[in-house]
C-alpha cells in the first residue's frame, strides 16, 4: 500500500537522519496471516549493530504511532532491521553509495542473451548505469544500460569459494579463479584466469589476453573462485 509507505517514510526520514541513520527502505507486506511493517535502516557512517536496532525499534514505533489519521487498515507487526548484504538499490543515493561495489542487475530485456548482470558499479546517473563486468576469459568490459531497462538492482555478495574437491573444480569451470602454487611456473606462483579445463593432472587457465597456462594439480597450494583480478 503506497500511501502507508509514503506516510511512514515521511515521518521517519528526518528523525533517523538526526540520529545518524539512513532510512533505506519501508515495506508493508503480508506475511502468513499478519501484515508486517518492515523498516530497513543503516548507519550514515559505519556499520549498524544490535544495540542500534533495539533503540531504533522504540524510536520508530513511537514516531509511527504519532501519525494521524492512522494510515493502517489493520493491526500490524513492526520489524526493524538492517538492509542486509544483498540490499536493494532504488534511490539515486543508493546507487551513489554502491559505486565501486559489486552489484547484480535483473533486466527487463536480455543483454547478450543474459537477463542478469553482475559486476562492479562504475557510475550511475538518473538516466543510466555503467557496470564493469568480467567476461568468460577474464576480460573486463563496461556495459552502460538505461535505468528503465533495470527490473531490480541489489548489492551482490562476492563469491570467493575455496576450490578443493573435484566437484568444486567442476563447479568453477568457465568461471574466474585464482590459483597459488608451491613452486614457480614460468617465474610466478599466483595466477588468475578463466578455468577452461580440469583433469586429474592439471588445471588449465586462460588469462585476460586469452593465453593459456597448465598448472599441475600436485603443485597447487590454494585455489578459489573470484570475481576480480
Amino acid at each position: 500500500m503506497p500511501e502507508v509507505i509514503d506516510k511512514v517514510a515521511a515521518v521517519l526520514t528526518d528523525a533517523l537522519t538526526e540520529q545518524g541513520f539512513d532510512l533505506w527502505d519501508v515495506r508493508y507486506e503480508k506475511q502468513d496471516a499478519d501484515m508486517v511493517l518492515r523498516v530497513l535502516v543503516d548507519r550514515l557512517d559505519g556499520d549498524i549493530n544490535m544495540d542500534d536496532l533495539v533503540m531504533l525499534t522504540e524510536l520508530i514505533s513511537d514516531r509511527v504511532d504519532e501519525i494521524q489519521p492512522d494510515p493502517f487498515p489493520e493491526a500490524y507487526l513492526l520489524d526493524v532491521s538492517s538492509p542486509g548484504a544483498e540490499r536493494d538499490l532504488k534511490r539515486p543515493r543508493d546507487f551513489d553509495w554502491a559505486v565501486n561495489k559489486t552489484v547484480e542487475l535483473e533486466l527487463k530485456t536480455p543483454v547478450d542473451g543474459e537477463m542478469t548482470l553482475t559486476g562492479t558499479l562504475v557510475s550511475a546517473t538518473d538516466d543510466e548505469i555503467t557496470l564493469e563486468v568480467v567476461g568468460k576469459k577474464g576480460k573486463r568490459t563496461q556495459v552502460t544500460l538505461p535505468m528503465d531497462q533495470i527490473k531490480r538492482a541489489h548489492l551482490s555478495i562476492d563469491q570467493d569459494r575455496i576450490l578443493m574437491t573435484d566437484d568444486d573444480f567442476a563447479w568453477a569451470t568457465e568461471k574466474l579463479v585464482q590459483v597459488s602454487t608451491y613452486r614457480k611456473i614460468d617465474g610466478q606462483k599466483d595466477f588468475v584466469g578463466e578455468l577452461t579445463e580440469v583433469t586429474p593432472e592439471v588445471l588449465v587457465l586462460a588469462d585476460e589476453d586469452g593465453q593459456t597456462i597448465e598448472i599441475p594439480r600436485d603443485v597447487v597450494a590454494k585455489a578459489r573462485h573470484t570475481n576480480t583480478f
